[in-house]
């Protein structure tokens, strides 16, 4: 695991220096930079030792010294691949994952990356060609900013490296400040800094003086479509199969490695086979609560007894919500408002000190079919045929003003006459779109009113929605919210500590196995059926997990008590406000309301809280 730059017209490599210093937490054993002397490209790593730590050294060359690769994550087949090279004669001088890829890359150009098992960024350097290729793994894991300005390409990991090494505007993109309220993050390609841009998921960029980059894809997850089931044990046999080998491969690491339990199923699965496949007892980490009622630590730790693990929890109180929370949010590279991230952040922290290695459940619920809104939406879609739109809208504005909030707007969902999008939008949004009028200051007036969002959400999925209503919410999640929010935020909780967090449920071959089963079948039983059936097989009969929908946080209370003070002063003196995105009165409002608990106003006051202090920390100010 590691962070990576690069700059195409670097002569002294100071530009790649900078923003290898700016990467030094997602890489605190080693650094290095490359420099081709004839062109001035700049290549830069910084390297947090996982797999031949005596012999990692980036940048990296072939034995001729003529491609150069630098490499931030895990390419989990590396052993087989090291072995197919060496039988074509390819002289391997370590056992570094990141050597493989000069190598495959003379062996078959940019179609190595169809060979590739892992969560990667990677750029390789040709110097006989004078060509750059960027990659950027399947499902997005590994992130990778780049911007493009008179002729010159710079890259890096993360936002705040590039814009220690590349000229950037000061200004911000408007679209993606918008999208940032709606969404809680900033769905790629775009980014918040005008003028960059996040290479996609499962896509290649190539460049060569002269030249405009080139963006173009090599895979992207599959389309879910209705088929007859198969026998159901053998569905679970081959989960099963998949899964093992998939946790077996993220295993491999010459460093510790332990297991982020919470009480749910996915990770719950994830540590029964991590401990089967293990020779000593597993290590696992849990965080806790002191306020709230969601705390998870003890369902977790009646699983790693049942399991035999080394098991380790953290309380996060609510002086560390006040220290910790403010400081994250602002020192992200781009703002992220999912409420898990500090808890998250934490459980990285605590596990760091025992191992360097981390696996995770992510995935897991976008794949097999686990979020309800699966089953509420395609009841919808069904629904919708057989009721008069005009009916079905007087008894969705009924529902909607239900003290009964959660099931009402569920109800509502089915018999709302709206596009099946726009009630998406509302349900992952928890109607923040319909609040921007009130909410947005001058600078986003224009883009309160009309918005493109659901029209970008239609183009991503793509008619699969025709194909069946859940496959295509579940592919939707897999292009959107899994990228740009889970896997950032599993991202950045471990690096900003130098934890490296391995996703099993994310291998290539277990996706597209999952897209070949049924919808139906993966949302029986309440949902993630054939993980279910699984955890029934492989975990002892007393470590049954409670069921679970989400990794939650109380935020809510957070925001009446540890932050309310930082909250305050946000709307008193920051730039969100002073700038103009956000009209001051209207969120003061929100903020008083929720105060007195009179409303819960935590979906909108969260978004703009990790807005507002990312931002002050962007102008140079304290807005904690």
């Amino acid at each position: 695991m590691c962070g990576i730059c690069g700059r195409t017209s670097d002569h002294e490599g100071a530009a790649v220096a900078a923003m290898n210093d700016a990467l030094r937490h997602r890489g605190p054993d080693d650094g290095g930079v490359y420099v081709d002397t004839a062109t001035g490209l700049a290549l830069g790593a910084r390297r947090l030792s996982i797999i031949d730590v005596a012999g990692g050294h980036q940048p990296l060359s072939n034995e001729h010294g003529n491609v150069w690769a630098v490499l931030n994550g895990e390419i989990y087949n590396h052993p087989f691949l090291q072995r197919h090279l060496r039988e074509r004669a390819h002289h391997l001088a370590t056992g570094t994952d990141t050597e493989v890829l000069v190598h495959l890359y003379e062996e078959y150009g940019d179609e190595l990356v169809h060979a590739l098992e892992g969560m990667f960024s990677f750029a390789l350097w040709d110097e006989r060609r004078r060509r750059l290729l960027l990659a950027r793994d399947r499902f997005g894991e590994k992130p990778l900013f780049y911007s493009e300005r008179a002729g010159v390409l710079s890259f890096a990991s993360e936002l705040t490296a590039l814009s220690a090494g590349a000229e950037l505007d000061s200004e911000l993109e408007e679209a993606a400040v918008d999208a940032f309220f709606v969404f809680g993050y900033v769905p790629g390609p775009g980014a918040i800094v005008a003028g960059v841009r996040q290479l996609s998921p499962g896509h290649l960029l190539t460049w060569e003086p002269g030249q405009s980059a080139v963006v173009r894809p090599y895979w992207s997850p599959p389309s879910y479509a209705p088929r007859p089931a198969e026998p159901r044990g053998e569905l679970v046999a081959e989960t099963q199969r998949l899964l093992e080998g998939s946790v077996r491969s993220r295993m491999i690491a010459d460093v510790p490695l332990g297991v982020l339990l919470s009480g749910g199923i996915d990770s719950t699965l994830i540590a029964a086979i991590a401990a089967k496949h293990s020779r000593t007892p597993i290590k696992t980490f849990t965080v806790g609560y002191d306020v709230g009622a969601v705390s998870e630590t003890q369902p977790a730790a009646a699983t790693a007894t049942a399991l035999g693990a080394e098991h380790h929890e953290l309380v996060l109180s609510s002086a560390d919500v006040a220290e910790r929370v403010p400081a994250l949010l602002a020192n992200l590279d781009q703002p992220l408002a999912d409420q898990a991230l500090p808890a998250l952040h934490a459980v990285a922290e605590l596990a760091r000190r025992e191992v360097t290695v981390a696996i995770g459940g992510e995935g897991a619920d976008e794949l097999f079919g686990g979020y309800p809104r699966y089953r509420w939406l395609d009841r919808a879609a069904r629904w919708q045929r057989h009721i008069p739109a005009s009916l079905g809208a007087q008894g969705a504005r009924a529902l909607r003003a239900s003290p009964l909030a959660g099931r009402a707007r569920r109800v509502g969902l089915l018999v709302d006459g709206r596009p099946l999008l726009e009630r998406h939008l509302d349900w992952v949004t928890e109607r923040r779109p319909a609040l921007r009028t009130q909410l947005y200051g001058p600078r986003l007036a224009d883009r309160a009113a009309g918005s493109n969002l659901v029209d970008d959400l239609r183009n991503r999925v793509d008619g699969r929605l025709a194909l069946s209503v859940p496959g295509g919410l579940m592919n939707l999640d897999q292009r959107h919210w899994l990228p740009d929010d889970v896997l950032c935020k599993a991202d950045r909780a471990g690096m900003l500590v130098s934890l490296e967090i391995r996703t099993p449920y994310l291998h290539r071959e277990l996706a597209e196995f999952a897209a070949t089963v049924s919808p139906d079948v993966h949302l029986a039983d309440g949902g993630k059926a054939l993980l279910r059936a699984l955890l029934s097989d492989v975990l002892p009969a007393d470590a049954a997990p409670r069921p679970k929908t989400a990794f939650r946080v109380p935020a809510a209370q957070w925001l009446r008590g540890p932050l309310a003070p930082t909250l305050a002063h946000q709307l008193d003196a920051g730039c969100l406000y002073g700038e103009g995105w956000i009209d001051r009165a209207a969120a003061r409002g929100l903020a008083d309301e929720h105060a007195t608990g009179r409303h819960d106003h935590t979906q909108v006051l969260w978004p703009l809280l990790a807005l507002g202090l990312w931002l002050d920390r962007r102008r140079g100010h304290d807005g904690a």
